[in-house]
């Protein structure tokens, strides 16, 4: 058998109803009987409870499933709303381990540590025949913390050969409440990881598609995830300024009257995004070395900066605001995106990841990318499936994210926004 992949994507009046369709569609695209993993995204239309049991009365006992709540669901066959969709794995060459920790947001680091110490050790018995390995992060997406959530995976972990992929959990962009999944607990406030072993390496990539258009910007003034001043003006004013001439050039927007809410205010903030360029610390440095030296299928492309989405800004007076912690002293430029870059951005993730695997043929994978690209690309997501398609002959499952985890890269952070993050296998 190998290893086999298979996708399902269902609506329904019930959760339950929901979650048996989408997987009995993805268990046709398999030869075994029930699969070794399962990862679910879900729209929070559904009861979370009433569609991992209906995916449980299909697969069986034996079945290893984590998830979450998302902001759109797609498959290779296409993109829906307020689905339940399933990607399922069956291997012969490959183990997997999941867990689940609660109380994320008043002590992060406890519940990394103890989600991480519930995995098998690297010297485990159970994976120590495995000399391929890679997590799985799914977390909630509300708390705004995804880099020292990724980082503290990191650290813990404590084993410079794994990268981690996955993503922050969302809720059809409501920013009420988001929740994960591991077997039969669902969870907000909480992080869900998934360990898989592997006789053969996996791909991981990441792209965003975003080009600088300014000089750098240094944050003077922050607090969490509002930057208040850049080069001590006040931030948004910085960014106005920055955006004046291409967003009049590229979309004939006066920029200087701008209201907060409107559809231009909303665009523009995700098209002229932030990007961090910064020197990692020499811990991160030598890890990430060691992750792309063990790992030889894990090629990262970020054209050299992480994106962060200053979406939390609510007024065109003052501060931008972000959806993870900017730190005093930050490096900040601003780039730019079009709806053609983010598409190619993310077929160029795709096809890296093909040519990672050194010409093994495609099981299929799993796609994270972000609720930020939906918002950018409106009814043309359809092109990123098609385009992720065109370099993956083989099933993919993927939800739109509230920020993406991608740690297999020497220069860059393992968090991110308005990327995708793709992760295949082999067969």
């Amino acid at each position: 058998m190998d290893t086999q992949v298979g996708t399902g994507q269902a609506t329904g009046e019930s959760g339950d109803a929901a979650g048996m369709a989408a997987v009995r569609e993805a268990l046709d695209n398999i030869e075994a009987d029930s699969p070794d993993f399962c990862q679910v995204f879900c729209s929070p239309v559904y009861d979370y409870d009433a569609v991992l049991w209906g995916i449980r009365s299909i697969v069986g006992s034996d079945t290893e499933i984590i998830g979450c709540s998302s902001s759109g669901e797609f498959t290779e066959a296409g993109s829906k709303a307020e689905t339940v969709t399933v990607g399922i794995v069956a291997s012969d060459s490959m183990e997997f381990f999941t867990t689940l920790s609660t109380g994320l947001g008043a002590d992060h680091k406890r519940c990394l540590f103890d989600a991480v110490h519930n995995l098998p050790e690297p010297d485990d018995p159970e994976i120590d025949q495995y000399p391929h390995r890679a997590v799985i992060n799914l977390h909630d997406g509300i708390v705004s913390i995804g880099d020292e959530i990724t980082k503290l995976t990191e650290q813990y972990l404590d084993d410079d050969q794994i990268p981690i992929v996955g993503g922050s959990a969302g809720d059809d962009l409501r920013l009420e409440e988001t929740h994960v999944f591991c077997n039969g607990q669902v969870e907000s406030d909480a992080v869900a990881l998934a360990l898989l072993a592997s006789e053969d390496p996996f791909a991981v990539t990441v792209n965003h598609g975003h080009e600088p258009i300014s000089e750098p910007m240094t944050v003077t003034q922050a607090e969490g995830s509002t930057v208040h001043k850049l080069d001590g003006r006040p931030a948004f004013e910085a960014w106005r300024d920055a955006i004046r001439t291409d967003a009049k050039e590229s979309y004939g927007i006066d920029v200087d009257d701008l209201e907060a809410d409107s559809e231009e205010f909303l665009m523009l903030l995700g098209r002229y995004e932030l990007g961090i360029e910064s020197e990692p610390d020499a811990d991160a440095q030598s890890i990430a070395s060691r992750i792309r030296d063990f790992v030889a299928s894990a090629f990262i492309s970020t054209e050299g900066y992480n994106i962060r989405w200053p979406g939390q800004t609510t007024d065109t007076d003052g501060s931008l605001g972000f959806t993870v912690d900017i730190a005093e002293g930050t490096e900040l430029r601003v780039t730019h995106s079009s709806k053609p870059d983010q598409v190619s951005a993310v077929e160029t993730a795709a096809s890296n990841a093909v040519d990672e695997l050194g010409g093994d043929a495609v099981a299929g994978g799993f796609v994270y990318d972000c609720a930020c690209r939906a918002m950018i690309l409106g009814d043309d997501f359809d092109d990123v499936v098609d385009a992720i398609s065109r370099s993956i002959d083989a099933p993919f499952a993927g939800f739109e994210t509230y920020g993406e985890v991608c740690s297999a890269d020497e220069d860059y952070t393992g968090y991110h926004n308005t990327s995708a993050v793709v992760f295949l296998f082999p067969e």
